[in-house]
């Protein structure tokens, strides 16, 4: 079996920074190409921590692998470096090692059902998905954990942050800075967070007509192409409310190149509260989702599941929070 030195030699770091990584907070541990190099080693070699490992060793029916948890990104155009998804199965990662089960790594939702690797024990499906999707799902794997902001009806375990309740509480930050021309930025079909912001307008007595509503990807590419539509039409809404993080990244990336002044002239917040929210310019005022949590109760979830410890479907709901920054000010 890997040793931790061969990981280390192999992704060309320290023992210390490959010990950080898989056994800790690897968002601090090292910079994201590294920690991205360290984890791929770690899937391909199907490395197991020491006591973990030994743990298999004591279990009177040990399993004959390791290797055999996958998690899956479901929601296009989302990809495995998505960073609100991808610090989620970071967590799944490090929890499914330490509990002495290895993974088969990231995958989009095609690339995975495309095959080319072996059947899965476990899959954790990443955000929101078709059901088409999750009936070709089972037939590879009856252990499914799905883990989002939406919540789903279909009968899988799943660990849900509000999305719809998250919206609403970035809704109602706004009106309390006293914006009342709210701009919704991102998807529309099927999508919790637009319905939240939508509720909460209408029972605060400004129901959103078209011009408030700005259908676009959920994407940085996506927030600074609706940001361009929105911000040359001159007449500008007190403040928008952007789906994810991704996006309102976007939009600050055009109203930086516009010229337009945040938060003078516009107040942005958003859900997620990615690491470049601190980063951003304003910083950004984010609905924190709890992700290193969320990937931890998604993976015991997962493994209680495997090891026949619940039958009925769990529905597991992981609290958020708002982070006041500089992308807000009252009107």
């Amino acid at each position: 079996m890997i040793t931790l030195k061969e990981l280390a030699r192999r992704a060309g770091v320290s023992v210390s920074t490959v010990s950080r990584v898989v056994n800790g907070n690897d968002e601090k541990a090292a910079g994201r190409e590294t920690r991205e190099r360290i984890w791929q080693i770690v899937r391909e070699s199907g490395y197991v921590p020491d006591e973990a490992a030994q743990g298999l060793k004591r279990r009177e029916d040990p399993r004959e692998s390791t290797g055999r948890i996958a998690c899956v990104f479901a929601r296009a155009p989302h990809s495995p470096t998505d960073p609100f998804f991808s610090q989620i199965a970071r967590s799944i990662e490090h929890s499914c090692l330490t509990a002495g089960y290895g993974t088969m790594g990231t995958f989009t939702a095609d690339a995975f059902l495309e095959g080319g690797h072996p059947p899965p024990d476990g899959v954790v499906v990443l955000g929101r998905y078709s059901r088409s999707f999750l009936a070709k799902l089972r037939q590879v794997c009856q252990h499914i954990v799905y883990a989002g902001l939406n919540s789903v009806r279909d009968p899988v375990d799943q660990v849900v942050c509000d999305g719809y309740g998250a919206a609403r509480e970035a809704v109602r930050y706004l009106y309390a800075l006293g914006h009342r021309r709210i701009c919704y930025v991102g998807e529309l079909d099927n999508e919790a967070r637009f319905r939240g912001f939508y509720d909460e307008n209408t029972q605060m007595g400004c129901k959103p007509g078209a011009g408030l509503i700005a259908e676009t990807l959920q994407s940085r590419e996506g927030g600074y192409t609706a940001a361009r539509r929105l911000l040359q039409g001159g007449d500008l809404p007190d403040a928008l409310f952007c789906a994810n993080d991704l996006t309102a990244l976007g939009v600050l990336d055009y109203a930086a190149e516009a010229a337009v002044p945040i938060p003078q002239a516009l107040s942005v917040i958003s859900i997620d509260n990615i690491e470049a929210c601190q980063r951003s310019s304003p910083m950004l005022t984010s609905i924190d989702i709890p992700k290193e949590e969320i990937g931890r109760v998604t993976a015991r979830v997962l493994i209680d599941r495997m090891e026949g410890g619940h039958s009925l479907p769990l529905h597991v709901q992981i609290p958020f929070t708002l982070c006041k920054r500089g992308s807000c000010q009252p009107k």
